[in-house]
């Protein structure tokens, strides 16, 4: 081999490994620095970590989105926890014990579902929202319903119940429409979610959850190790959730929802995914994703958690403007209110 020739291969190794060094060195970057990570994805081109730690919890509205149906917005606050401790309270939270969030009832759901999973489910609540929603479920007939059914289940709730079947009797036939999507969800994951029939339409609220992730392109790359293992883009999932139901409040409408809640760490972060897939009105659906650092400003630690929420509703298609830019901001408030819960009862458990 001439000396220039040998001269040559060990210029070009030089450069490979400088190359290397500096893309190994970037991604090395990247997991240590959680505000350019943020940064990268997000709408927060900036954050001061003093502020979150010390309680501060910043929004944004999301840009409108294609989707008619679809809104976003984004989060971040901090905790005193670590991530694999945040990830774990998020996971499981429980907000009942706050009632300004007008959730009435919350539960796990079993794999496979269990009746007695929703032995709380109780429609003789003293509650204006759970009284509409009994009526509204009494007033179904097989081909019309002003709730998210399918037209089977429409049927199923006609011939169930009467115009004068008791508080009970609905909560035993909701029972079963609520443990047979749990049970096709939790067995066919995302390809096993019943479309809505809506003013003659089929509204698949698995759709709608993926044209909003798809939409929001930016957070569909960031978490896409995540999004791989849960079975949304198809295939089957290889992460078990955590499955829950819950009774609540929704612009004062009784809504019923059936959620599973994914957590994965990656490196030393964790993400996770809550999504709604059946929802019974006021809206179709949503997905709500979480991404949690380590950080430490001074002498305090904990971890800084991002926040995007994606949502779909009949009702935003018919808004524009200024309408559409105020359900967003009061989107907000009750995203922040939920927030501040949560942070509370983790103070009040240290």
């Amino acid at each position: 081999m001439t000396k220039q020739k040998y001269a040559m291969q060990r210029l070009a190794f030089l450069l490979l490994t400088v190359v290397c060094g500096v893309l190994s060195w970037s991604d090395v970057a990247r997991a240590a620095d959680p505000v350019a990570c943020l940064k990268s994805f997000s709408d927060f081109p900036q954050v001061n970590l003093k502020r979150l730690l010390d309680g501060e919890i910043v929004s944004e509205r999301g840009t409108l989105m294609n989707l008619r149906t679809g809104i976003s917005t984004q989060s971040c606050y901090a905790t005193p926890l670590s991530p694999a401790e945040t990830a774990k309270r998020l996971q499981e939270w429980n907000p009942l014990s706050h009632e300004s969030l007008g959730v009435y009832r919350f539960h796990s759901v079993s794999a496979p579902p269990d009746a007695a999973d929703f032995n709380d489910l109780d429609f003789k609540l003293d509650k204006r929202a759970v009284r509409w929603l009994l009526s509204k479920t009494l007033s179904t007939t097989a081909g019309d319903s002003d709730l998210n059914l399918s037209r089977a289940e429409s049927q199923q709730i006609a011939s169930s119940l009467k115009k004068n079947s008791t508080p009970q009797e609905v909560a035993a036939c909701w029972t079963k429409l609520l443990m047979a999507r749990a049970s096709a969800f939790q067995s066919k994951g995302f390809e096993g979610v019943a479309p809505y029939e809506v003013s003659g339409e089929k509204v698949s609220p698995a759709e709608q959850i993926r044209l909003m992730v798809k939409e929001k392109s930016r957070i569909a790359r960031e978490f896409d190790p995540l999004i791989q293992k849960i079975g949304l883009v198809g295939g089957a999932a290889a992460l078990k959730p955590f499955y829950y139901w819950n009774l609540f409040s929704s612009e004062g409408y009784g809504t019923l929802c059936l959620g599973a809640m994914y957590s994965l760490p990656v490196d030393d972060h964790y993400q996770l995914l809550d999504v709604e897939y059946y929802v019974s009105g006021s809206y179709y659906a949503s997905a709500t994703f979480y991404e949690i650092w380590p950080i430490q400003a001074g002498d305090k630690k904990g971890s800084l958690v991002w926040r995007g929420d994606l949502f779909s509703s009949g009702g935003l298609a018919y808004t524009k403007g200024m309408e559409r830019i105020a359900y967003g901001a009061i989107m907000l408030l009750e995203i922040k209110k939920g927030i501040r819960a949560f942070q509370d009862d983790i103070k009040a458990a240290r």
